[in-house]
């Protein structure tokens, strides 16, 4: 439109006056009003910026940007063209293949700790805690950002801003998700923008600020975004199909083409104009309606990716300019001013708070968005004791139905209850977590421009879902001993029970962090349980599995790193061993096991061995040799351990039980000494049964003592349990394993006998283990490995390992 000399015109918003030299920009003129002039100022320079996806194919190809204070820049471009991989690289997400961004001189990636807190983004989709209230919202942003201001001032601060923002009269509703909306798409979207507002970063970066508004709400949004780059912000905006106001705002467009070619960098009302010169359009001066001053960015990618015609006059699907051509006008034609890097440093607002205040600042916020969600408190808080209540009422067993009365000693399911329980303790405590992470993965990555502590969030979800697993566990143990009448093993269960769920949801935290999808996640879970129940010890005895896996006559490998492993040895151990019926002859049956089963099966076994060595004495034939050599490596090896439990009964040629130096002599002695071991283990026999009988008759010396002796025998002891412990049903009392004879009966009465720094090798339900040399009941070392697996959990857990083994091994299988 011809300017008359001597008149008024409107300046109005996106306009351009041209000139004879350079053209004078309406987004120019205003900021020289609003920029603060003492602000501080700003330089953004990209140089020769590339980048290349993992599978090699490129993202974004030499772009080049040189940005100051007080702009709005746009970044448009066809679906595919790189504008998010751009945002992401530039705000520092994703790490080019060359070139470098310098924020006043600063390379945002070699030097990180330098631009702490300067960036601010606004993803395209929402970041708010669904559960809080829009106060909430920006109340524990707030204090996240400002550990000086105190409370008064804080809560003023936030007021200022929803005022400002138009959401004072929201300020007490809870947000809401989508599906379920409390407040409007646009006060979400301005509530968004006020969590950045709020500390007003130096540099924003925003997503699709506009998606899903109406165009009165998308307006209201830009307004923010332009009136914060007035204030001396630099903020780019990633934006699609927007309207003529909206295009107007931008003080500079980017536009980016297929393939990450930049093709555009300048006034946005200018490059209607600069493609329709391209196009060689008639007009192609005009970039507005000279009546209505709209322009119709569309027209832009209607020109970038118009198709050539074939001689039908149908459309092709080759394009009439290819990105490299347009790339290569863009060189040709326009002439980018740099900006020299500023010396000062970037300005930053921010005082974050200590780790300490943090985790009690992410406690906080977690524990209200937690107990705002009534569905979430009143499962969680019933969903154990019923499970509980159904598995003890069904296997509430009555053994005799004529009397009718329940008796805890004649209930064969005590066992699998135990098992159960650490099942339900598993699966609760994976996915109460399972979502943790997941569910705030975009808030984090919002916070992580702001640099905080990764072990005070971490904490902070521990803290709440130890608290819950607590309580959780606490009912578990109430209702289902209550009902199957297990008594005086609440503590030792609720310990188990607790150190369970906790393993669980450290458990749940991993791969919530991990995988990106909740379906992934609870797909995930029967993967974690069906191990843990194959190799728990209670299913299936560890005797009778594969022996691919370790199978034998020790827990396999793979099965120490089961929980439930641990939880059901302990658990069961300590049930048999301490209870009040127990405790009075746990030691002496212990004594009497021992020497009824050297006695009765172990002497034996080393006699018949002994007697095939007397057979073949003078035989020369090589495999009879090899085979004696076995069976007297198991002897001596048998006798060295005896003498050393039993120094008063020594064989003193053990040393010459081998093929060379065994004879007459040797067998002699050998024979003579197994004789008199069976003696010493028949009379100690008889001390312990005496002893024994002593008590049994002293406890029942009279009918109301004998009425309590079966009622605390009834109340206290189980049967099953009992066979369990003391493996009754096994096909063989012992078994020749790596010359050594191994107990398979009785393990719940036989102890380790060597000490060592960690016991991991002890038989399964062994009544004692060794830690650090100093033996320790079976309860406190199983309790103790749990926790250390849990500990194990954590630092895979803080150090994102799960996370980065996964991309290692996507990145392997996309190179290969």
């Amino acid at each position: 439109m011809p300017v008359a000399r001597k008149s008024i015109y409107l300046f109005a918003n996106g306009s351009t006056i041209k000139t004879k030299s350079k053209p004078i920009y309406y987004s120019d003129v205003v900021s020289n009003f609003f920029v603060d002039s003492g602000s501080t100022k700003i330089s953004f320079n990209v140089n020769d910026l590339s980048y290349k996806f993992p599978n090699g194919s490129i993202g974004l190809r030499d772009i080049n940007l040189s940005e100051g204070q007080g702009k709005l820049v746009g970044i448009m471009g066809a679906s595919g063209a790189g504008k998010t991989t751009l945002l992401n690289t530039l705000i520092g997400n994703s790490k080019p293949y060359s070139g470098e961004i310098l924020l006043n001189g600063i390379d945002i990636y070699r030097e990180k700790n330098k631009i702490e807190g300067v960036f601010g983004y606004i993803p395209q989709d929402d970041l708010l805690i669904e559960e809080l209230t829009v106060f909430q919202n920006l109340y524990f942003n707030a204090k996240l950002c400002f550990k000086d201001l105190e409370e008064e001032d804080l809560v003023s601060l936030v007021h200022n801003v929803l005022h400002n923002l138009g959401l004072i009269e929201t300020k007490d509703l809870k947000v809401g998700s989508p599906l379920n909306k409390t407040i409007s798409g646009g006060q979400r979207k301005r509530l968004n923008i006020a969590l950045e507002l709020i500390r007003e970063p130096s540099v924003l970066f925003v997503d699709e600020p506009t998606s899903g508004l109406s165009s009165r709400d998308s307006e209201n949004v830009m307004d923010l975004l332009r009136e914060l780059a007035l204030k001396g912000k630099l903020v780019f905006v990633v934006i699609h199909q927007p309207s003529s106001d909206i295009y107007k705002m931008f003080d500079r467009v980017i536009i980016l083409d297929t393939g990450g070619y930049l093709i555009y960098n300048g006034n946005p009302v200018e490059a209607i104009s600069y493609f329709k010169k391209l196009d060689n359009q008639v007009n192609s001066e005009v970039s507005e309606c000279p009546t209505c001053g709209n322009v119709n960015p569309e027209l832009i990618f209607n020109i970038i990716e118009a198709k050539v015609v074939d001689e039908y006059g149908n459309f092709t699907d080759q394009r009439k300019v290819s990105p490299e051509q347009w790339r290569e006008h863009f060189v040709r034609n326009i002439l980018l001013e740099n900006i020299p890097d500023v010396v000062e440093s970037p300005p930053k607002s921010l005082s974050i708070p200590f780790k300490w205040e943090q985790f009690k600042i992410y406690t906080q916020r977690d524990f209200w968005s937690k107990i705002s969600n009534r569905q979430y408190v009143i499962i969680n808080l019933l969903e154990v004791p019923l499970l509980a209540f159904f598995l003890s009422f069904i296997i509430r067993y009555v053994g005799d139905s004529e009397i009718g009365e329940y008796i805890y000693r004649e209930n064969d399911n005590i066992p699998a209850y135990i098992f159960m329980c650490i099942i339900v303790g598993l699966f609760v405590g994976l996915t109460v977590s399972a979502e943790e992470i997941f569910r705030d993965r975009k808030i984090l990555k919002r916070e992580s421009f702001l640099n905080l502590s990764r072990g005070s969030y971490l904490f902070s979800k521990i803290a709440i879902l130890f608290t819950l697993s607590a309580l959780q566990s606490l009912l578990l143990v109430l209702v289902g001993n209550s009902i199957l009448e297990i008594r005086g093993m609440y503590l030792d269960y609720w310990l188990v029970m607790f150190s369970v769920f906790c393993f669980a949801n450290v458990a749940g935290l991993n791969i919530s962090a991990a995988f990106n999808s909740a379906v992934t996640i609870y797909i995930l879970i029967p993967l974690l349980i069906i191990p843990q129940m194959v190799l728990g010890g209670a299913m299936f005895s560890y005797d009778k599995l594969n022996k691919f896996i370790g199978g034998g006559h020790h827990v396999p490998f793979i099965a120490e790193w089961m929980t439930s492993r641990w939880a059901y040895e302990a658990l069961t151990v300590n049930q048999f061993m301490n209870n009040k019926w127990q405790a009075y002859f746990y030691d002496l049956e212990a004594k009497e096991s021992e020497c009824d089963y050297k006695q009765a099966y172990y002497i034996p076994e080393l006699q018949k061995r002994l007697a095939y060595c007397q057979e073949n004495l003078n035989s020369d034939d090589d495999s009879v040799r090899m085979e004696m050599e076995k069976q007297l490596t198991i002897l001596r090896n048998e006798i060295k351990v005896e003498g050393e439990l039993h120094p008063q009964v020594r064989h003193l040629f053990f040393d010459s039980l081998n093929v060379k130096s065994f004879d007459r002599m040797v067998l002699s002695h050998t024979r003579l000494h197994l004789d008199i071991l069976s003696m010493y283990y028949s009379l100690k026999y008889d001390t312990v049964f005496t002893k024994k009988e002593f008590i049994l008759n002293k406890l029942q010396d009279t009918p109301e003592n004998e009425a309590k002796f079966n009622r605390v025998r009834d109340n206290y002891y189980n049967n099953n349990l009992s066979d369990l412990m003391k493996n009754n049903t096994a096909k063989h009392e012992l078994v020749a394993v790596d010359g050594r004879l191994i107990q398979v009966i009785d393990p719940i009465f036989y102890e380790p006998i060597k000490p060592s720094f960690i016991n991991l090798k002890a038989h399964f339900f062994a009544p004692a283990k060794f830690l650090l040399y100093q033996k320790i009941s079976t309860f406190t070392f199983n309790v103790i490995m749990i926790w250390v697996m849990t500990c194990m959990l954590f630092v895979v857990l803080y150090f994102d390992g799960l996370s980065k083994f996964l991309d290692f091994f996507d990145n392997f299988k996309q190179k290969a």
